[in-house]
């Protein structure tokens, strides 16, 4: 077996060691270095002399020298995943947004949200050790071009809001689900969306608290879709894109007559909240076959039993192809199961998603 050699770069040595505590007892996993950060050329010699699998990077500030490291990195060993570790607030979140959108793949807060304290070793084990070992099995070429994120939003042109006039929509909702991977996709699908989608969407992405809010406002700046952080009793309105909140899963249900978004902290599903099966069930019952549901780049299992449900009751399922997945893990498994009805390329689900709503 071909272990996966990490390189840890860290201000913290207790993060440091957390990381090391977390990861030693696994025999798929090696640390190739752990240190804190350096001069940025002397750490790029460093990472082509020792040719780690992948890094992880803890960035205390959006303006730092961690931050120009990635960059660096990201321009002279594009093949490099990197896995960004920030505060567990909301300038933490800003850092890992920018930091995501600089082609990291990745984000880990490592303290906890109401102090400086680390986070556990049991966090690093269920959280940060998954996604190291998905590392083999991302798609080198999309990570070759993810640090141009912002120039391929630029160049989209949206859908024509005349493609939705005198039209009536044969469905009611579009549920979207992405896990590692995802964050890229959806700037890439709702830049190309119109403002006048005449359903409501819910988009499940794994990703902590904090981070869902900041990644709602930025993401509100690049689409003429209205797109906000759900909160409990959210109208669901045409045109609106609600991300679900870290740490919250996402139901929806009715209240006079009209659907309206529901949030709770019951217990993790797969390992996550929110969760995409939690949303996919409740949608099941309020809208029956009339949901289009998404799945972008992502690993795990929390969507399949979501996806069967949607199958069995009529609704449709399309998801982003491996091509142009950084993790396609579990759309594969969606293939495998029969759960869809297309699988296409980023740049052409916005006109998909459009084209089956009518």
């Amino acid at each position: 077996m071909k272990k996966i050699h990490l390189y840890i770069i860290d201000s913290d040595e207790t993060v440091r060691q957390r990381v090391l505590d977390a990861t030693a007892a696994d025999p798929e996993i090696t640390i190739a270095e752990s240190e804190g950060p350096g001069n940025t050329d002397t750490t790029l010699e460093k990472l082509k002399s020792e040719k780690p699998d992948a890094l992880l990077l803890g960035i205390n500030e959006k303006f730092s020298a961690e931050m120009d490291l990635l960059i660096t990195i990201r321009e002279n060993l594009p093949y490099l995943p990197i896995m960004v570790m920030a505060s567990h607030n909301r300038e933490g979140a800003e850092i890992a947004l920018s930091a995501l959108k600089k082609g990291a793949v990745e984000y880990f807060p490592k303290t906890s949200p109401l102090s400086s304290a680390i986070l556990p070793v049991e966090y690093f084990e269920t959280r940060v050790r998954p996604v190291i070992k998905a590392v083999p099995r991302l798609n080198r070429a999309v990570l070759l071009s993810s640090n141009h994120l912002e120039d391929a939003v630029n160049k989209i042109t949206p859908i024509p809001g005349e493609f939705f006039s005198n039209s009536f929509s044969r469905m009611e909702l579009v549920v979207i689900a992405g896990c590692l991977g995802g964050v890229a996709s959806l700037y890439l699908l709702l830049a190309g969306l119109p403002g006048n989608l005449p359903v409501p969407v819910i988009v499940v992405q794994h990703a902590p608290d904090m981070l869902t809010n900041v990644l709602a406002t930025d993401l509100d700046k690049i689409t003429a879709l209205n797109v906000v952080e759900a909160k409990d009793g959210d109208k669901l309105l045409p045109g609106y894109v609600y991300i679900a909140p870290g740490d919250q899963h996402v139901t929806v249900r009715k209240s006079n007559q009209k659907m309206v978004i529901s949030l709770n902290r019951n217990n993790f599903v797969k390992g996550f909240r929110p969760s995409i099966d939690v949303l996919m069930k409740s949608v099941r019952k309020q809208y029956g076959n009339r949901v289009l549901s998404v799945f972008l780049s992502g690993g795990g299992n929390d969507g399949i039993d979501g996806a069967n449900v949607v199958d069995v009751i009529g609704g449709q399922i399309i998801i982003q192809n491996k091509q142009t997945s950084l993790l396609s893990d579990l759309t594969w498994k969606l293939e495998m199961m029969g759960l869809n009805e297309g699988s296409y390329p980023i740049e052409r689900l916005a006109h998909e998603i459009s084209r089956r709503l009518i």
